[in-house]
């Protein structure tokens, strides 16, 4: 565990955050710097990954297939992270996604503004299971727009 400042915290105090957090923050900082690179580095190879209850793309190859279309989609795509429950190996992310559709799409991507969570577990500084929870439809709707253009 590392200590960190927390918002809110006078300068004298600090927290220690878990490994899930550490890793979590991480793959969020890669992500929205789209080093995906980074990005696969901090993911386990057999991650488990499910979004809202079901199987999702559960590789580093996947994830990267999924991250640049939505990156193609929303060229200003970022996330933030609301708040964090730190488990150690364990955390529960609270987050916002936020982003432009891209001009290409001529308009059928609405922005992007999805709250969601996530819970994740880490072993050996990656993260090995991932569940992902927001508003059904939106992320669904992009990545299967994205999937529909030419070169993908």
């Amino acid at each position: 565990r590392h200590p960190r400042s927390v918002p809110g915290m006078s300068g004298h105090e600090t927290t220690t955050e878990g490994a899930a957090v550490r890793i979590y923050r991480a793959y969020n900082d890669a992500e929205n710097a789209r080093d995906q690179v980074t990005m696969n580095a901090l993911l386990a190879p057999d991650i488990a990954i499910e979004m809202n209850g079901r199987p999702a793309p559960s590789s580093a190859e996947d994830d990267a297939v999924a991250m640049a279309a939505l990156f193609d989609a929303y060229p200003d795509y970022h996330r933030e992270i609301i708040s964090v429950v730190d488990g150690g190996v364990q955390a529960a992310i609270r987050w916002r996604m936020i982003g432009h559709g891209a001009a290409k799409f001529g308009g059928r991507l609405p922005d992007l503004d999805v709250h969601g969570c996530s819970f994740v577990t880490v072993e050996g500084g990656r993260m090995t299971r991932a569940w992902l929870y927001s508003a059904e439809g939106q992320i669904d709707a992009v990545l299967a727009l994205a999937g529909t253009q030419p070169g993908r």
